[in-house]
């Protein structure tokens, strides 16, 4: 392949480790120079005092989310938090169609469209005007090109917000439970998952686990292609290998767009991530810089067309590592191999990925353009090579000429690589216990949480096998019900009544159906859920 990372300049690693190193230097934490709150700087006179320069950036997080709540008109929902019975009450605004006018709109058409398994849940597009009106103002306007036409932004940003804002302030003034539910609807609309969701009103940022627990997922691997067999398994309970995206510096391409092409089959592209060049994804972002979003990969059995033979999960870190450090730190722990992408190394990153040499994990580099030719980004990826046991394999380079779709595939060869090497295998659940050791909270940890996963294992405790246990307790779910619904549908067809007459087929179905009712009724009801948990089950 001509533009394969094989045929180009890698760079050769000699064996010299780094010398004199320096700890790693912490940048400034949270967007600039944007529209909206002002966020304070993590500058040299703020690292002389650590308490300060925390406090700072926690105001700045405060401040940023009381901007994007008060543009959404969600403040009063901080306190009381948003329950799912008030996101399913049918009313006649929940049964329009409608579009979003302004900003307050958008929280509700979000959940509105998400619950209905809308692809277009996600969007933050406003509709300002009716559709006439622009038209109106074309054909109103002089001929002649105006001389700031070239100056002007290409997309009028100013009203609308970045979906992700809208998702994290969405989950925090949302209860643990319509949590879950987002996350499960949001999983069957092949959406990425907030996996961690940034420190905005907590101290440090937040393990989603207990918003996954509700989430199951079916596939066929490879293995099981010829009996025809699946796995189903629930999503924070399976183990998997895990591979991270992240950001070092500046990118002048996307990296969320680049991993939905590695993870969409040929001729089938979709959208899991958020990028720029989707509807709104160009608005700077205001709160999740810092947000871990999670997709998977999962096979149906047919080796020609899938693109792994088993389960992955894919990660990826929005914003710099650099300001963002304990989330890539729990990243690195968790994953089996780490793709960094970069314009190119200087010094002060190369000081910075050399606090890794103690781990284990796998990393890869991803260059634009020809950054990784230069003579200092050479030199310095020489001088990592002892310490990230990197080789020629490692660096993956993407030049102005390189086609997109075979750099697609060199990158999918990589990971299909990593996965044929016996990849340590994590679940979310697993994870749970890195994210506790390095300080990071995890939501199913709180009191509310606590005591339903209590009554959820105190039901479940007696399942061993599932179909054995359906039969037993759950008798008027089995060959009694499904006859039943047999003969409701063929009263309502009439397919095989053949030759007996109407009313005779009939009676004899009506006849049937009381037999069926009346042996469901021989059956009492089982202890499967006792009444004192169902009083005291939180709601």
């Amino acid at each position: 392949m001509e533009n394969s990372p094989k045929n180009q300049n890698c760079p050769v690693f000699p064996e010299n480790g780094p010398e004199n190193q320096e700890g790693p230097v912490f940048p400034q934490d949270g967007p600039e120079n944007r529209e909206g709150p002002v966020f304070p700087e993590d500058g040299p006179e703020n690292r002389d005092d650590p308490m300060s320069s925390k406090k700072a950036n926690a105001a700045g997080r405060q401040k940023a989310l009381q901007y994007i709540e008060s543009k959404l008109k969600m403040q009063k929902y901080r306190s009381r938090k948003l329950k799912l019975r008030e996101v399913l009450e049918i009313t006649q605004e929940s049964v329009k169609n409608w579009t979003p006018q302004t900003t307050e709109d958008l929280p509700w058409h979000f959940l509105r469209k998400l619950m209905a398994l809308n692809g277009t849940a996600r969007s933050t597009k406003l509709e300002n005007r009716a559709p006439g009106d622009q038209t109106l103002i074309m054909d109103k306007e002089e001929l002649g090109i105006h001389e700031d036409f070239f100056f002007l932004s290409d997309t009028d940003t100013s009203d609308s917000l970045n979906p992700l804002d809208v998702l994290c302030a969405v989950l925090l003034c949302s209860d643990s439970f319509l949590q879950q539910e987002i996350l499960s609807k949001m999983s069957m609309c092949q959406f990425a998952l907030p996996l961690l969701l940034p420190a905005l009103d907590t101290p440090k940022c937040t393990l989603m686990l207990w918003a996954m627990r509700d989430i199951v997922r079916k596939w066929r691997p490879h293995s099981l292609a010829e009996s025809r067999g699946f796995r189903e398994e629930s999503l924070v309970l399976t183990k998997m290998p895990t591979l991270s995206f992240v950001r070092l510096g500046s990118c002048s391409f996307s990296k969320s767009k680049l991993l939905n092409e590695v993870l969409s089959p040929s001729q089938q592209h979709h959208d899991f991530f958020i990028h720029r060049d989707m509807d709104s994804g160009n608005i700077p972002r205001e709160i999740t810089d810092g947000l871990v979003e999670i997709s998977w990969y999962f096979p149906g059995g047919r080796e020609k067309l899938d693109l792994f033979p088993e389960p992955i999960a894919v990660t990826n870190l929005r914003g710099d590592i650099e300001s963002h450090w304990l989330q890539f730190s729990f990243l690195t722990v968790v994953s089996s191999a780490v793709f960094i992408v970069t314009e190119s190394i200087s010094e002060k990153d190369y000081a910075l990925l050399s606090s890794l040499q103690e781990s284990s994990t796998k990393y890869y580099f991803i260059f634009n353009n020809q950054a990784a030719t230069s003579k200092e980004t050479l030199g310095f990826l020489n001088k990592l090579a002892p310490v990230l046991k990197l080789n020629n394999s490692h660096v993956l380079q993407k030049g102005r000429a390189t086609n997109q779709a075979a750099y697609v595939k060199v990158l999918q060869s990589r990971i299909a690589a990593i996965m044929k090497s016996s990849p340590k295998r994590v679940s979310i659940e697993a994870m749970a216990e890195t994210a506790r050791q390095l300080g990071i909270q995890v939501d199913e940890d709180n009191k509310e949480c606590l005591s339903a996963s209590k009554y959820a294992k105190e039901i479940t405790v007696q399942i061993k096998e599932v179909a054995k246990y359906k039969r037993k307790k759950l008798r008027l779910q089995g060959e009694t019900w499904k006859n039943l619904a047999e003969v409701e549908k063929e009263l309502c067809r009439m397919r095989n009544q053949g030759d007996t007459p109407l009313e005779k087929y009939k009676s004899q179905l009506k006849k049937k159906l009381m037999d069926l009712r009346a042996q469901q009724n021989e059956h009492d009801l089982t202890d499967v859920v006792p009444s004192s948990d169902l009083q005291t089950f939180p709601t």
